[in-house]
């Protein structure tokens, strides 16, 4: 719906090539993608390795561990429709540099509690569930803002925004598995990566 009839032309590998170029030096949406892109490496990094911290570490009878899962999609969720009647108040940018600074504190707060041990399950638990919800405010916002510019674009900008976020989610998942140490630690110290380094992004977003 964003492609006009007299806008359509063939199809050329060069000029989408160079269509995706252009994305990837344009510095604003580069950092909204990264921002996105963090956030969902993030998740995917919990989806990794919280089976084993949860069943394994800590001893949640395996058929229970869904609960624990559902409850942060549920959280997700929640806060998506949230963040639906926040735009209509707020300015995005805001929402997201707010939602960035509270998934960063989640994370940190998370990598803590692994290394302390401080909190047991449940302390893990509410700050995975901090860290999820956020995502709510953080990909849509982030999304949006990282495609207004390139209406032209449209579906290359989706199809980038994409590709870099499971492109980072393969890294993080992973990682998880490459430094696994028997702890809680490699999924906590990950997330909490993944969170900093969002909000680092989104910073970084050129001043209007």
């Amino acid at each position: 719906e964003t492609h006009q009839v007299s806008a359509r032309r063939p199809l050329h590998l060069g000029a989408i090539l160079r269509g995706y170029g252009g994305l990837l030096i344009h510095r604003d949406y580069m950092c909204y993608a990264l921002t996105g892109g963090f956030a969902m490496a993030g998740m995917f990094a919990y989806i990794a390795g919280s089976p084993f911290v949860f069943i394994e570490l800590y001893g949640v009878p395996p058929q229970d561990y869904g609960w624990f899962f559902g409850a942060n999609a549920l959280g997700f969720v929640i806060v998506a429709q949230v963040n639906a009647r926040l735009v209509r108040r707020f300015e995005m940018g805001r929402i997201l540099r707010a939602a960035n600074l509270a998934q960063t504190m989640f994370g940190l707060a998370l990598a803590v509690l692994a290394l302390t041990g401080a909190g047991g399950l449940f302390g893990l638990a509410g700050a995975l569930f901090g860290y999820i919800a956020c995502i709510g405010l953080v990909l849509p916002n982030a999304s949006a803002l990282a495609m207004a510019p390139h209406g032209e674009r449209a579906g290359s900008a989706a199809a980038l925004f994409g590709t870099l976020q499971f492109a980072l989610a393969a890294v993080t998942a992973m990682s998880v598995g490459a430094i696994h140490d028997a702890s809680a630690l490699p999924m906590a110290g990950i997330v909490a990566i993944c969170g900093s380094l969002g909000a680092l992004a989104s910073r970084l977003v050129k001043k209007r």
